[in-house]
């Protein structure tokens, strides 16, 4: 999730259905008031399970793409009827309506920069003159150009196949009786209302055309997939120069002109991405986003504890009633198996993982306790991983950490410089330990006490053993 998230709305809890409805039917289901970070890979809607979505979807997707690229091949020069044509059916306006996406604290949509749609349609041009007209390679656009990223080409992708997506989400709606109804600016659909967003409807999405990064926007993904052709890494190779000084729009640069050296070096590409799309896998689950819904649909009851209401409206208070939520989610994941589902068999799950759990277990304190739990939050220092706070001047903030991570540059500089932006010198660092952890620790331990000796601000430090353990029936006695 991403953005300001206060009391977490999930389709199925607010339409009063079981989570495993959404699952039997394979589709996602979305928290309603903020964006989950997982987009549609348009590379995956051929495959989809969903009949509705790799039918109709796939030809709908295919003939708004086809007539882009259709009508800047008729395009004689820029900006003539053709190319006008083609910047109109490139629609990169944001869709709030499946809760995807890099939300900024809340699902709105807006449209993106003309210049952004000049660069995709030059770029698609090229492609067109080397010889290949395949709609789908509009698909590729995240892998050459900056600024155009997976939640781009995810919008892009909704914004082509809106009526499967609509059709998909009405028969699920009135097969579990959920209420659907004409919106104004939405035509014919019926669909139901998003609560969080008067007069927004929700499109449900296929679980398996969702990836956390599609297109190989993810560097990785991309030197994966391209590299293991000789003539593009040699390609490649000639346009970056030293690839490990190189930034990524060095390498976005590299990789668009290996691709446009040849109609082969760019089908070599296409093939080897359109092969090696991949879904975000939900057994998997390496952001821990289904872990956060069964978390908030019944899982967190089983540990259900108190802590000590606020005996005044002060900091410090503050500062002990956070220290007992953190101490509440340590006996969570260290005595009642709550670390497992920051794994996944031998692998950990990603940091976001940790924190949306975190987030869990404390957003049913704060609601007790008057306090406002913002996760991923901007003050203009960087982004916060939560702050806690009543009233405007009593602020503490959080700073979790995966021990694998960074978490010596996150003690000695992130903080530091989230305090000064938040105006607040109350802060806890929780570090929560998979592994490659003793040195780190001694590390802030002694910058902490540094600080400390010095009369500087200085964070409290907590740990949470995350460690896989062994059942019971396997410790030894």
């Amino acid at each position: 999730m991403t953005g300001k998230l206060i009391n977490p709305m999930h389709f199925s809890s607010y339409f009063k259905l079981e989570p495993s409805a959404l699952d039997d039917a394979g589709l996602f289901d979305p928290v309603l008031n903020c964006d989950t970070a997982l987009f549609i890979d348009p590379l995956l809607i051929r495959t989809s399970s969903s009949s509705t979505i790799s039918t109709a979807g796939y030809e709908a997707l295919r003939k708004r793409f086809g007539e882009v690229i259709r009508l800047v091949a008729i395009s004689e020069q820029h900006n003539d009827a053709g190319w006008t044509a083609a910047l109109r059916h490139l629609d990169l306006s944001e869709r709030p309506e499946t809760c995807l996406g890099f939300g900024a604290g809340s699902i709105g949509g807006n449209s993106r920069p003309k210049e952004l749609k000049e660069r995709i349609l030059h770029t698609a041009a090229d492609i067109i003159r080397l010889g290949e007209k395949d709609p789908e390679m509009i698909s590729l656009m995240a892998m050459f150009e900056d600024g155009v990223g997976p939640d781009t080409i995810s919008d892009l992708t909704t914004t082509a196949i809106f009526p499967a997506l609509a059709d998909l989400t009405r028969q699920f709606a009135e097969a579990h009786g959920v209420p659907v109804r004409k919106l104004p600016r939405y035509g014919a659909a019926l669909l139901p209302e998003n609560p969080a967003r008067s007069g927004t409807p929700i499109l449900l999405v296929p679980k398996d055309i969702l990836r956390d990064l599609p297109l190989a926007a993810d560097w990785s993904d991309v030197s994966e997939v391209a590299f293991a052709n000789a003539t593009i890494r040699a390609s490649f190779n000639e346009f970056v120069g030293e690839i490990t000084q190189a930034t990524l729009g060095d390498k976005k640069y590299a990789m668009k002109q290996a691709a446009l050296s040849s109609l082969a070096n760019f089908r070599a590409i296409f093939e080897a991405v359109l092969a090696g799309s991949t879904n975000y896998d939900p057994n998997e689950d390496i952001l821990g986003f289904y872990a956060f819904r069964n978390l908030l649909t019944g899982q967190l009851a089983a540990f259900a504890g108190t802590i000590s209401p606020p005996t005044a409206p002060t900091k410090a208070e503050l500062v002990r009633i956070v220290g007992e939520i953190i101490g509440h989610f340590r006996r969570m994941v260290e005595d009642n198996n709550l670390w497992e589902m920051l794994w996944h068999g031998n692998r950990p799950r990603k940091e976001r993982a940790a924190q949306l759990l975190f987030f869990a277990v404390a957003d049913s304190y704060c609601r007790a306790n008057n306090i406002d739990i913002s996760p991923e939050m901007n003050p203009g220092g960087g982004p916060v991983d939560f702050k806690f706070s009543t009233g405007y001047h009593n602020r503490v903030l959080v700073e979790l950490k995966m021990s694998s991570g960074a978490v010596v540059h996150g003690y000695k500089k992130q903080l530091e410089v989230y305090k000064s932006a938040s105006t607040t010198d109350a802060a806890y660092f929780l570090v929560v330990e998979i592994g490659d952890w003793d040195r780190k620790y001694e590390d802030i331990i002694a910058y902490r006490n540094i600080a400390v000796m010095g009369g500087e601000p200085a964070s409290l430090i907590e740990v949470v053993d995350a460690r896989r353990k062994l059942s019971a029936s396997k410790r030894p006695f």
